[in-house]
């Protein structure tokens, strides 16, 4: 029997939570959440999805119908709003450090799902900090740029 390393199981939740925040998305942008259009999102073909959705429903984190749609569970909602939350305070770090909005956006997606909550608390506090200190923010980006 093959044994799953612990970046093989990290690999898979990075995944899960990448499906499960982009179903969350497009129930809220668009009311539903096709295959074909978590598909387009992730740039994959709608096979790859099925699977997918078939090991979250398996995991309790959607209810998927055939023919009907998506529903998240409460279970997978959580989670997805989680992630949405690593997301926002990582990228407000890098865009308040002065990264552009694309590099923010991918440096963002490459690391949101392997900070700690403890760490997420952390940067949450420090951008909490800046926001409320723009007067240092602007020297600490005057030292770093120069």
């Amino acid at each position: 029997m093959a044994r799953v390393t612990q970046t093989e199981q990290q690999e898979e939740m990075s995944r899960l939570e990448d499906y499960l925040e982009v179903i969350y998305h497009l129930i809220q942008d668009k009311g539903y959440a096709s295959t074909v259009a978590i598909a387009e999102s992730l740039r994959v073909k709608p096979p790859t999805v099925s699977s997918m959705l078939q090991r979250l429903a398996a995991k309790d984190y959607l209810v998927h119908e055939r023919y009907r749609g998506i529903k998240l569970t409460d279970k997978g909602a959580r989670i997805a709003k989680s992630v949405i939350a690593r997301h926002s305070i990582v990228s407000e770090l890098l865009l308040m450090l002065g990264v552009e909005d694309e590099v923010a956006y991918q440096d963002t997606e490459g690391i949101e799902h392997h900070l700690q909550p403890v760490t997420i608390r952390k940067i949450e506090g420090l951008v909490d900090f800046l926001r409320k200190n723009p007067k240092l923010l602007r020297a600490i980006r005057n030292h770093i740029e120069e």
